[in-house]
C-alpha cells in the first residue's frame, strides 16, 4: 500500500494472549482498505512474534517488523519512521478500537485540518466496561464534540489526556517538529502528548468513545497497573522531570503550568504516596526525599484545591513523618467510610474538611436485595459517599430511566425502592438514577448491581443484569409456553452450528451482548415433526462474536419464550480462546474468554506434581503408621506373654497359699 490515509503503529512484546483479537479488531474496521499496520516486535520471547507473521502473510497492509527489546518508546519510533499514512494512530497490543473508528476519525481530522484528533476512552474489563478516572477528570466539562482548540483554549482537559494511543496524529505534524518517544522511558506518552499540544494549530476532541483501554487479569502484567513498586515511582518521577524541561522549552505560561503542576500532585505522585506502606521500608527515605524534590516546584496555593487526604499526605512528606506516612496510608481507605482523625494524627487536624471532601466525590449506590410481588418489584440499597457518615443529613429520590432518557418518578418506601411491574412492561434495559440532596450540595448515580439473575413470576420473567460502568438493568420478558432445547453445537468454519428442537415453530433468533446490548439477527430454519415438536437448526458468525470488546452474548427469540436451554455445557477452542456455552436466566450464554492453552497444561502439571508430591508423603506417612502398628502388634503381643505368665504366677501363689492355709486348718 503506497499511500494509506493511517498507519496504525503497534508495539509488540510478549502479549500472544490478546495480539491476536487486537489485529483482528483492525480487520473488522469499515477503513481496513485505507490503513496500514506496521507491528513492530520489541523481542519477544513468547508466540507473539509468529503471531504476527502469520497476519503479515495473510494480509497484505500488515507488515512484521522485527528489532531486538529496547523497549515500547524505540519500537513506536521504528513505526513513525516507516509510516507512510497521512495519519498516525499508536494502538497498544492489548487494546481495542471500535470498527469504524478509524472512519470517523479521519473524517474529523480531514473536515478540521487537524493535527490531533483526540476522544474519550474507557476501561476494559474481563466482563465489564467502565470509565476511567483520569477521563472523568479530563472531560467533565466537555458537553459537546469541539472542531478546533488549541492547548491555550483548554488546558485543564488536555493535560489530563496525555495519552497517545486515544490519538489520530497528523504525520506531516510530526515530521515537521521531529516529535519522538524519549528512549528507555516508562510513561513517555505524557511527554510526547505534550509536545504536540504545545505545536499543535488545531486540535479536535471527540466525545464519542472509539478506543477501549484493557485492565489485564493479572495486574503485574501491565506497567500503569504496577503501582506498588518502586522503580515505577522512578519512572513516574522522571517523566514529571522530563515534562518540566518540556514545560521551560516550549514556553509554557504559569496557567498551564499550573494545570500540569496540579495533575501531578492531585494524581501522579498519590498513585504511590497512598500505597506508601506496601513500599519496601529500604525506600521510604528516597521516595520521602524525591517526592520533596518535585514538591518545592508547585506554588502553594495549589495545594489547598487539594481533599484533606491529600492535604495531610503532602506535609506529612514535607516533615518527612516517615511513621505517619505509613499509619496513614494503610488507613486512608477506612476513612473514606468512617471519616475521623484518629488521636495519632491529631497534628494534622487542621487539614481537614471532609464535608467539604464529600463535595468533590460521587455518589455510589448499590443494590443490596431484590424481591417481587404480584404488582411491584421492590428494591433495597445502600448509598454512600466517601467522606460522609451514612447519618448525614439528605433526602434521596429515585426514577426509572429507560434507553430514550425518558424519566419516570418511583416512591421509595421502608428503604425500599418500589417499582410498580405495569411501568416497565413494553420498555427495555431500563436503569435506576438516585438523586442524594443535602442542604449545600445535590448529587446523582445510577443503582449499581454485581450479579446477574432471572426472577421468574406468573407469565413473565424479570430480568437483572450489569450494563457499562456496572449500572443495574431492568427488563420484563413476557413469556408464553415455548420451550427451546439445544441438543448439538458444531463448531466449524468459524461458526456455530446450532441443532435441537422446539414445541412451536420459530423463524428468527439474535444473540444480544450482555453490557451494551447490541443485538444481531439471525434465521431459525422450523421443520415439523409431530403436532407439538420442531426440529431447528440455526447459525451464528463467530465473527459477530468477535465485533464487542466484551465477548459475552445470550441467545434470545423473537417470540416470548418460556426457557432456551442447552443439554450440557459446550465449550470450544480457537488457538488463544475458550468459548463456551452455558444456559444461564432461562437462555443460553455464549461467553468467549482469553485462554492459554500451554499455561493452563503448566499449571496441571504443576498441580499434578503438587499432588504427587502429597501423595508420596502420605504413602511414607501411611508406611510409618505401618512400621508403627506392626511394633505395637508384637509390642501387644509381648505384653500379653508377660501377663500370662504373671496370671500363671499368681495362679501358682494362689495355689499354694491355698494348700498352706488348708494344711493349716488341719493342724488345728
Amino acid at each position: 500500500m503506497n499511500n494509506p490515509k493511517i498507519s496504525v503503529i503497534i508495539p509488540i512484546y510478549n502479549v500472544e494472549e490478546y495480539i491476536e483479537n487486537t489485529l483482528n479488531c483492525l480487520l473488522d474496521q469499515t477503513f481496513i482498505d485505507d490503513i496500514e499496520v506496521l507491528m513492530i516486535d520489541d523481542g519477544s520471547s513468547d508466540n507473539s512474534r509468529y503471531i504476527i507473521e502469520k497476519y503479515a502473510l495473510d494480509y497484505e497492509n500488515f507488515h512484521a517488523i522485527h528489532n531486538k527489546n529496547e523497549g515500547i518508546s524505540i519500537a513506536r519510533n521504528i513505526g513513525i519512521d516507516l509510516a507512510k499514512g497521512e495519519y498516525i494512530h499508536f494502538l497498544d497490543s492489548d487494546d481495542y478500537i471500535i470498527p469504524d473508528s478509524y472512519e470517523k476519525l479521519y473524517r474529523i481530522a480531514k473536515n478540521n485540518h487537524s493535527d490531533i484528533v483526540t476522544t474519550y476512552s474507557m476501561r476494559l474489563r474481563r466482563y465489564n466496561i467502565t470509565d476511567s478516572l483520569i477521563f472523568k477528570k479530563g472531560y467533565k466539562n466537555i458537553n459537546e464534540n469541539l472542531n478546533s482548540i488549541t492547548l491555550e483554549n483548554m488546558p485543564s482537559e488536555l493535560l489530563w489526556d496525555a495519552f497517545v494511543w486515544n490519538k489520530l496524529f497528523k504525520k506531516e505534524f510530526i515530521d515537521k517538529h521531529s516529535l519522538k518517544f524519549i528512549p528507555h522511558m516508562l510513561y513517555e506518552d505524557i511527554p510526547f502528548s505534550l509536545k504536540a499540544f504545545a505545536l499543535a494549530n488545531t486540535i479536535s476532541v471527540s466525545k464519542d468513545i472509539f478506543y477501549y483501554w484493557r485492565i489485564r487479569g493479572n495486574e503485574n502484567s501491565s506497567i500503569t497497573q504496577q503501582h506498588k513498586e518502586f522503580s515505577n515511582f522512578k519512572s513516574r518521577l522522571k517523566m514529571i522531570v522530563e515534562s518540566c524541561n518540556i514545560l521551560n522549552n516550549y514556553n509554557f505560561n504559569d496557567r498551564l503550568k499550573n494545570e500540569l503542576y496540579f495533575r501531578w500532585i492531585d494524581y501522579d505522585l498519590m498513585i504511590y504516596l497512598k500505597k506508601f506502606h506496601l513500599i519496601e521500608e529500604e525506600y521510604h527515605v528516597e521516595m520521602i526525599e524525591d517526592t520533596n524534590k518535585i514538591l518545592k516546584v508547585i506554588p502553594t496555593e495549589l495545594f489547598e484545591k487539594l481533599n484533606s487526604i491529600k492535604k495531610i499526605t503532602y506535609n506529612m512528606v514535607k516533615e518527612k513523618d516517615i511513621e505517619g506516612l505509613k499509619y496513614f496510608s494503610e488507613m486512608e481507605k477506612d476513612l473514606k467510610k468512617t471519616p475521623h482523625i484518629p488521636e495519632r494524627l491529631e497534628k494534622y487536624e487542621r487539614y481537614v474538611d471532609f464535608e467539604k471532601d464529600a463535595i468533590q466525590e460521587d455518589l455510589v449506590v448499590k443494590l443490596n436485595e431484590i424481591t417481587t410481588d404480584k404488582s411491584n418489584i421492590y428494591i433495597e440499597f445502600r448509598e454512600s459517599i466517601n467522606y460522609l457518615s451514612d447519618d448525614y443529613q439528605h433526602e434521596t429520590s429515585a426514577e426509572l430511566v429507560d434507553q430514550n432518557e425518558n424519566k419516570y418518578s418511583l416512591e421509595i418506601k421502608d428503604e425500599r425502592i418500589i417499582i410498580p411491574i405495569n411501568l416497565i412492561k413494553g420498555k427495555e434495559h431500563l436503569k435506576i438514577k438516585m438523586e442524594y440532596v443535602a442542604s449545600n450540595f445535590k448529587k446523582e448515580g445510577y443503582l449499581r448491581n454485581n450479579k446477574r439473575r432471572a426472577i421468574k413470576c406468573e407469565g413473565f420473567d424479570i430480568e437483572i443484569g450489569i450494563g457499562t460502568n456496572r449500572h443495574l438493568i431492568i427488563d420484563l420478558r413476557e413469556t408464553n409456553d415455548i420451550e427451546i432445547k439445544i441438543e448439538n453445537i458444531v463448531f466449524e468454519d468459524d461458526k456455530f452450528n446450532f441443532n435441537g428442537f422446539s414445541n412451536e415453530k420459530i423463524e428468527n433468533g439474535y444473540i444480544e451482548n450482555v453490557v451494551n446490548f447490541e443485538k444481531i439477527k439471525f434465521p431459525i430454519e422450523s421443520n415439523k415433526v409431530s403436532d407439538d415438536k420442531f426440529d431447528i437448526n440455526f447459525s451464528i458468525s463467530y465473527k459477530d462474536i468477535l465485533s464487542e470488546p466484551i465477548r459475552k452474548w445470550e441467545i434470545k427469540v423473537e417470540d416470548k419464550f418460556k426457557t432456551i436451554k442447552v443439554a450440557k455445557k459446550f465449550e470450544f477452542y480457537k488457538q488463544h480462546n475458550k468459548i463456551y456455552i452455558i444456559n444461564a436466566r432461562n437462555k443460553l450464554l455464549i461467553s468467549d474468554d482469553f485462554y492459554n492453552i500451554f499455561k493452563t497444561l503448566d499449571e496441571k502439571s504443576r498441580r499434578n506434581l503438587d499432588l504427587n508430591n502429597k501423595i508420596n508423603l502420605l504413602e511414607d506417612e501411611n508406611t510409618n503408621i505401618k512400621t508403627e502398628n506392626k511394633q505395637l502388634i508384637e509390642d501387644n503381643t509381648a505384653l500379653k506373654n508377660e501377663n500370662k505368665k504373671l496370671n500363671n504366677k499368681i495362679k501358682e501363689y494362689k495355689s499354694r497359699f491355698a494348700v498352706k492355709i488348708s494344711d493349716k486348718m488341719k493342724n488345728i
